[in-house]
């Protein structure tokens, strides 16, 4: 039985550009369309960056894959190429660290193991 996926925003003190949206449970196809809502909704807010929080993730599948590369391409237009990361990931299990790694999706979004500095990269 898979666990309810939840995401909960949070808007970091201090940063106004940015939104953490902290995932857990089960990202899966039921999932990838919140997901995407989510960044979509950030974004018409005026958020800038979006740090995706997954350290109580506990699995992700294809669909939920494809979501982060939804929410990935949505804040990085085509005409973005060669900008800052607009969307990174941090706090990932060592499993979902592997898949990420497997899939190649972190050739282009980086991953942090901390909250604190994640937030901070997006200044830089």
């Amino acid at each position: 039985m898979a666990l309810e996926f939840t995401i909960t925003p949070e808007t970091p003190a201090g940063s106004q550009n940015v939104v953490v949206l902290h995932l857990s449970g089960w990202l899966d196809v039921q999932g990838e369309a919140r997901l995407v809502e989510a960044v979509h909704k950030a974004k018409d807010r005026g958020t800038q960056y979006v740090l995706l929080e997954l350290a109580a993730l506990d699995t992700i599948t294809s669909a939920g894959i494809r979501g982060i590369q939804k929410a990935w391409q949505f804040l990085m237009p085509r005409e973005a190429t060669g900008q800052a990361a607009r969307l990174k990931l941090c706090g990932a299990s060592p499993r979902i660290f592997e898949i990420f790694s497997i899939t190649g999706l972190l050739i282009n979004m980086p991953m942090y193991e901390s909250m604190d500095v994640a937030v901070d990269s997006f200044g830089k």
